[in-house]
């Protein structure tokens, strides 16, 4: 509850200090050393107390200025603040109010998010009868509804529609599915939108939504799209590029990139990491490993750049490397995933190659040897994946050619599926792989019997296998 409090909270300020704060430079200026006072003693009832009274005698006719001020309060979590400047705007019979109630419904709001939802939308739906012009208030009550009924919530801005036609409801309603992490519904409702009305802020969330989906080729329409109505933005190019390495397109992505940093805008540490990604697939390595690094030493707290970085050496040939950077980042990364522990064990086992093309078979050995306790330290870690797990590590044994452990891991597959109350499709193609494996392995060691009983265990699982069946002469 906290935690969406505070979310809501910080995304409704910022929203205040972009709308309410800068719509007049008159009172805008008068309000910076008042903000400046309240920011310096928070706790303190008397900060700015002489500019407060100023700028209320200055501005006491402008209801603009005066929800400005509350805003100001709002910001420093003053409610009671907020709540005096708010009631002097809507008890004013001189001014139209529909901003002290807007005020009113960010109060409401920010102090209880969840459980005042009602009293909010009930405040904004007041502004947005004494004007129903107020595009914030239709957008404000939209998003604290959204918990309570998301259709409602919809519903509202589609009123709005009624009003202002080109409001981009769908792009509104897509954040707000954002908002709550809900990226495949937020995806849908930008595909309605018409991008006609779309600002460039959307197009970049647009876009932004389509690559969390995994939506690469939507990503890099969406930002080439956006570049048409708004060219050179380095903020639409930024999620094309993002869209564009993930799904390998590297030279798209570095045309991408080119926009993005010919902008003047601040760049972020993941800005580079995502350009070093590009670069390493457009086979630039010396230049990934510097974007890469910039990454590391912009952002120290993230070291998701060294999973890239590993990615270069090895795409140099340097899995030596590649194997150091990788038990780098596993031994301090608390969101390390299995793809990055089979990553490591395909390093050894690509150096393990590398032995064999060479004829090195002591160093091959010793690099599968290394694989194979990769695997081993991974089941406690993944017990459910146990059997892909183990498939990969008879696949180094192979490579070794180590039929015995072969045989042995294929009889944990096998005890591992029949052990489950039912089998899917997967279940069923890794035991009838282990269990023609297991019949082979028999044959060949001279005892039939064992042999066949595991070809006849092939044929339950796949009636039609051409191998088990010559295998038992049928």
């Amino acid at each position: 509850m906290k935690t969406k409090r505070y979310l809501l909270a910080g995304a409704l300020i910022l929203s205040l200090s972009t709308s309410a704060f800068a719509q007049d430079n008159g009172y805008e200026a008068a309000l910076n050393p008042i903000i400046s006072a309240l920011k310096a003693s928070p706790n303190d009832p008397k900060a700015g107390k002489d500019a407060i009274k100023a700028y209320m005698k200055a501005f006491k006719k402008d209801e603009k200025a005066l929800v400005a001020l509350g805003n100001v309060y709002l910001s420093q979590r003053n409610y009671q603040g907020a709540k005096d400047v708010a009631n002097l705007v809507v008890t004013n019979k001189k001014m139209n109010g529909s901003l002290g109630y807007l005020l009113l419904g960010d109060i409401a709001a920010l102090e209880d998010s969840i459980g005042n939802a009602g009293a909010a939308a009930q405040q904004y739906q007041t502004a947005i009868s004494l004007d129903p012009h107020n595009v914030e208030a239709y957008e404000r009550y939209a998003r604290v509804y959204r918990h309570v009924n998301s259709d409602v919530a919809v519903q509202k801005l589609e009123e709005l529609r009624q009003i202002e036609p080109n409001y981009p409801v769908e792009a509104t309603a897509a954040e707000i599915m954002f908002n709550d992490r809900k990226y495949t519904e937020a995806l849908e409702w930008y595909n309605k939108a018409n991008t006609s009305y779309l600002t460039e802020d959307h197009f970049y969330r647009y876009g932004y939504t389509a690559v969390l989906c995994g939506k690469y080729d939507k990503a890099i329409e969406v930002a080439n799209t956006g570049l048409q109505k708004f060219p050179g933005s380095e903020y639409v190019s930024r999620v094309g590029m993002m869209g564009a390495t993930e799904k390998g397109d590297y030279a798209k992505a570095l045309s991408f990139a080119s926009t993005m940093f010919a902008g003047s805008g601040q760049k972020v540490a993941n800005d580079y990491a995502v350009y070093g990604k590009a670069l390493c697939g457009n086979k630039q390595y010396d230049e990934a490993l510097t974007n890469l690094n910039k990454a590391l030493e912009m952002d120290k707290d993230n070291i998701e750049p060294l999973k890239a970085i590993a990615d270069v050496y090895a795409a140099q040939g340097n899995e030596d490397k590649s194997l150091e950077v990788q038990m780098e980042y596993l031994s301090k990364s608390k969101r390390a995933n299995s793809n990055d522990w089979l990553k490591l064990a395909q390093t050894y086992v690509d150096k393990a190659n590398k032995a064999a093309e060479a004829k090195n078979i002591e160093e091959r050995n010793a690099a599968l040897d290394k694989a194979i306790g990769v695997y081993e330290s991974m089941l406690p870690k993944f017990p459910s994946i146990s059997d892909y797990i183990w498939l990969n590590q008879s696949e180094a044994a192979r490579l070794k050619n180590d039929a015995d452990q072969v045989a042995a891991i294929y009889k944990k597959v096998a005890a591992f599926e029949e052990a489950k109350p039912s089998l899917n499709a997967e279940a069923k193609t890794y035991l009838e792989m282990v269990y023609y494996g297991l019949g082979y392995y028999y044959s060949k060691k001279g005892d039939k019997a064992t042999g066949d009983s595991y070809f006849k265990k092939v044929l339950e699982i796949n009636p039609n296998h051409p191998n088990a069946k010559e295998a038992l002469g049928m």
